[in-house]
Protein backbone atom coordinates (compact mmCIF):
# COMPACT_ATOMS: atom_id res chain seq x y z
CA UNK A 1 0.00 0.00 0.00
CA UNK A 2 1.36 3.10 -1.34
CA UNK A 3 1.96 5.90 2.01
CA UNK A 4 0.06 8.88 0.95
CA UNK A 5 0.99 12.13 3.01
CA UNK A 6 -0.67 12.45 6.62
CA UNK A 7 -0.97 16.31 5.91
CA UNK A 8 -2.33 16.03 2.60
CA UNK A 9 -4.83 13.77 3.91
CA UNK A 10 -5.86 16.09 6.55
CA UNK A 11 -6.03 19.08 4.38
CA UNK A 12 -7.94 17.43 2.06
CA UNK A 13 -10.69 16.00 4.63
CA UNK A 14 -10.48 19.31 5.88
CA UNK A 15 -11.28 21.39 3.05
CA UNK A 16 -14.35 18.85 1.60
CA UNK A 17 -15.76 19.14 5.19
CA UNK A 18 -15.58 22.91 4.70
CA UNK A 19 -16.79 23.00 1.22
CA UNK A 20 -19.94 21.01 2.64
CA UNK A 21 -20.74 22.95 5.56
CA UNK A 22 -20.38 26.13 3.59
CA UNK A 23 -22.29 25.56 0.28
CA UNK A 24 -25.37 24.12 2.10
CA UNK A 25 -24.45 20.41 2.39
CA UNK A 26 -23.18 19.98 -1.43
CA UNK A 27 -20.33 18.53 -2.17
CA UNK A 28 -17.31 19.69 -3.94
CA UNK A 29 -16.51 18.09 -7.39
CA UNK A 30 -13.39 16.29 -7.71
CA UNK A 31 -12.27 18.81 -10.12
CA UNK A 32 -12.24 21.37 -7.12
CA UNK A 33 -10.52 18.82 -4.89
CA UNK A 34 -7.57 18.48 -7.28
CA UNK A 35 -7.49 22.57 -7.92
CA UNK A 36 -7.32 23.00 -3.98
CA UNK A 37 -5.08 20.44 -3.32
CA UNK A 38 -2.71 21.05 -6.55
CA UNK A 39 -2.91 17.22 -7.55
CA UNK A 40 -3.13 14.92 -11.10
CA UNK A 41 -6.36 12.94 -10.95
CA UNK A 42 -3.98 9.69 -10.37
CA UNK A 43 -2.72 11.04 -6.77
CA UNK A 44 -6.29 12.86 -6.05
CA UNK A 45 -8.14 9.20 -6.50
CA UNK A 46 -5.14 7.79 -4.33
CA UNK A 47 -6.06 10.40 -1.44
CA UNK A 48 -9.93 10.09 -1.76
CA UNK A 49 -9.86 6.54 -1.78
CA UNK A 50 -7.68 6.22 1.28
CA UNK A 51 -10.28 8.49 2.75
CA UNK A 52 -12.64 6.37 2.56
CA UNK A 53 -11.39 3.52 3.34
CA UNK A 54 -10.99 5.23 6.53
CA UNK A 55 -14.56 5.83 6.68
CA UNK A 56 -13.67 9.87 6.64
CA UNK A 57 -15.63 10.60 3.45
CA UNK A 58 -17.60 8.25 1.43
CA UNK A 59 -16.50 7.75 -2.13
CA UNK A 60 -17.57 5.48 -4.76
CA UNK A 61 -15.29 6.84 -7.62
CA UNK A 62 -17.91 7.98 -9.74
CA UNK A 63 -18.43 11.06 -8.91
CA UNK A 64 -20.27 10.43 -5.25
CA UNK A 65 -18.54 12.10 -2.53
CA UNK A 66 -20.25 12.56 0.78
CA UNK A 67 -20.06 12.70 4.46
CA UNK A 68 -21.55 11.73 7.35
CA UNK A 69 -24.64 13.75 8.78
CA UNK A 70 -24.29 15.71 5.41
CA UNK A 71 -27.88 15.64 4.77
CA UNK A 72 -28.68 17.87 8.40
CA UNK A 73 -25.95 20.68 6.71
CA UNK A 74 -28.64 21.29 4.16
CA UNK A 75 -31.05 23.82 4.39
CA UNK A 76 -34.35 24.19 2.06
CA UNK A 77 -35.64 28.02 1.66
CA UNK A 78 -39.45 29.16 1.11
CA UNK A 79 -39.61 32.44 -0.93
CA UNK A 80 -42.12 34.49 0.98
CA UNK A 81 -43.85 37.75 -0.16
CA UNK A 82 -43.01 40.80 1.77
CA UNK A 83 -46.22 42.80 2.19
CA UNK A 84 -45.93 46.65 2.48
CA UNK A 85 -45.14 48.19 5.98
CA UNK A 86 -46.85 47.01 9.44
CA UNK A 87 -48.21 49.68 11.62
CA UNK A 88 -46.51 49.45 14.73
CA UNK A 89 -47.67 52.93 16.43
CA UNK A 90 -51.31 54.06 16.43
CA UNK A 91 -53.73 52.00 13.70
CA UNK A 92 -54.01 53.64 10.51
CA UNK A 93 -55.40 52.33 6.82
CA UNK A 94 -52.35 50.91 4.85
CA UNK A 95 -52.90 49.56 1.55
CA UNK A 96 -51.31 45.67 1.37
CA UNK A 97 -49.13 45.66 -1.45
CA UNK A 98 -46.38 43.14 -2.15
CA UNK A 99 -43.26 44.75 -1.69
CA UNK A 100 -40.71 42.50 -2.58
CA UNK A 101 -39.53 38.85 -1.97
CA UNK A 102 -37.52 37.20 0.57
CA UNK A 103 -36.28 33.29 0.92
CA UNK A 104 -36.04 32.00 4.83
CA UNK A 105 -35.57 28.35 5.69
CA UNK A 106 -38.20 26.29 5.39
CA UNK A 107 -38.12 25.52 9.09
CA UNK A 108 -39.04 28.83 9.93
CA UNK A 109 -42.36 28.12 8.44
CA UNK A 110 -45.16 27.08 9.45
CA UNK A 111 -48.17 26.94 7.18
CA UNK A 112 -49.51 29.39 5.13
CA UNK A 113 -46.73 32.60 5.75
CA UNK A 114 -45.99 35.92 4.80
CA UNK A 115 -43.39 39.21 5.74
CA UNK A 116 -44.72 42.39 7.03
CA UNK A 117 -42.47 45.07 7.13
CA UNK A 118 -42.12 47.36 10.57
CA UNK A 119 -42.58 50.85 11.39
CA UNK A 120 -43.20 52.96 14.83
CA UNK A 121 -41.91 52.45 18.04
CA UNK A 122 -44.83 50.59 19.55
CA UNK A 123 -43.07 47.39 20.14
CA UNK A 124 -39.08 48.65 20.50
CA UNK A 125 -39.24 46.46 24.21
CA UNK A 126 -39.62 43.62 21.64
CA UNK A 127 -36.72 44.87 19.82
CA UNK A 128 -38.84 45.73 16.89
CA UNK A 129 -37.99 48.39 14.81
CA UNK A 130 -39.18 50.38 11.87
CA UNK A 131 -37.67 48.37 8.69
CA UNK A 132 -37.68 45.51 10.52
CA UNK A 133 -39.00 42.21 8.84
CA UNK A 134 -41.50 40.22 10.87
CA UNK A 135 -42.60 36.28 9.48
CA UNK A 136 -46.33 36.45 10.21
CA UNK A 137 -48.57 32.96 10.39
CA UNK A 138 -51.77 33.48 8.35
CA UNK A 139 -54.35 32.61 10.91
CA UNK A 140 -57.64 33.89 12.30
CA UNK A 141 -56.90 32.59 15.83
CA UNK A 142 -54.81 33.54 18.58
CA UNK A 143 -53.93 32.58 22.33
CA UNK A 144 -53.65 34.75 24.99
CA UNK A 145 -50.15 36.58 25.12
CA UNK A 146 -49.09 35.80 21.35
CA UNK A 147 -48.19 39.17 19.31
CA UNK A 148 -50.73 38.92 16.68
CA UNK A 149 -51.28 40.92 13.44
CA UNK A 150 -55.03 42.65 13.87
CA UNK A 151 -57.11 44.67 11.73
CA UNK A 152 -59.07 47.01 14.34
CA UNK A 153 -61.66 49.81 13.04
CA UNK A 154 -58.83 52.48 12.33
CA UNK A 155 -56.55 49.91 9.97
CA UNK A 156 -53.98 47.06 11.41
CA UNK A 157 -51.20 47.02 13.85
CA UNK A 158 -48.69 44.65 15.50
CA UNK A 159 -49.50 44.19 19.65
CA UNK A 160 -49.82 41.47 22.23
CA UNK A 161 -53.41 40.35 22.65
CA UNK A 162 -54.95 39.47 25.92
CA UNK A 163 -58.19 38.15 26.82
CA UNK A 164 -59.56 39.96 29.70
CA UNK A 165 -63.17 38.94 30.71
CA UNK A 166 -63.43 37.12 27.49
CA UNK A 167 -62.37 40.40 25.45
CA UNK A 168 -59.79 40.92 23.15
CA UNK A 169 -57.47 43.63 24.30
CA UNK A 170 -54.23 44.71 22.50
CA UNK A 171 -50.80 45.59 24.16
CA UNK A 172 -48.13 48.09 22.80
CA UNK A 173 -44.76 46.84 24.10
CA UNK A 174 -43.19 50.19 25.16
CA UNK A 175 -42.50 51.16 28.69
CA UNK A 176 -42.51 55.09 27.67
CA UNK A 177 -46.10 55.12 26.39
CA UNK A 178 -48.63 56.02 28.95
CA UNK A 179 -51.39 53.95 29.33
CA UNK A 180 -53.82 54.90 27.24
CA UNK A 181 -51.45 54.59 24.29
CA UNK A 182 -50.04 51.10 26.13
CA UNK A 183 -53.41 49.39 26.21
CA UNK A 184 -56.18 49.19 23.24
CA UNK A 185 -59.28 47.83 23.70
CA UNK A 186 -60.78 47.67 20.46
CA UNK A 187 -64.51 47.75 18.91
CA UNK A 188 -63.92 45.35 16.34
CA UNK A 189 -60.65 43.12 16.04
CA UNK A 190 -59.91 40.66 13.41
CA UNK A 191 -56.30 38.67 13.84
CA UNK A 192 -55.05 38.38 10.43
CA UNK A 193 -52.02 36.59 11.47
CA UNK A 194 -49.45 35.59 14.53
CA UNK A 195 -46.07 37.34 14.51
CA UNK A 196 -43.38 33.90 14.74
CA UNK A 197 -39.81 35.54 14.18
CA UNK A 198 -37.72 38.75 13.78
CA UNK A 199 -35.81 39.44 10.68
CA UNK A 200 -33.54 42.55 11.42
CA UNK A 201 -29.89 44.14 10.90
CA UNK A 202 -27.09 43.89 13.70
CA UNK A 203 -26.05 47.61 14.07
Amino acid sequence: MKILDENKLKKMADYINRYIRTHNGDSPKFGEILAYMDMSKSVGYRYLTRLNERGIVVYSGKGTLSVNGQEKMKTHFCRLPILGDLICGSPEEQEQHIDGYLSVPEEWVDGECFLLRAYGDSMIDLGIEKGNLILVKKTAEASDGQVVVALMEDGNTLKRIRYENGEPVLYAENKSYPESKRVIHPKKLVVQGIALKLIKDIR
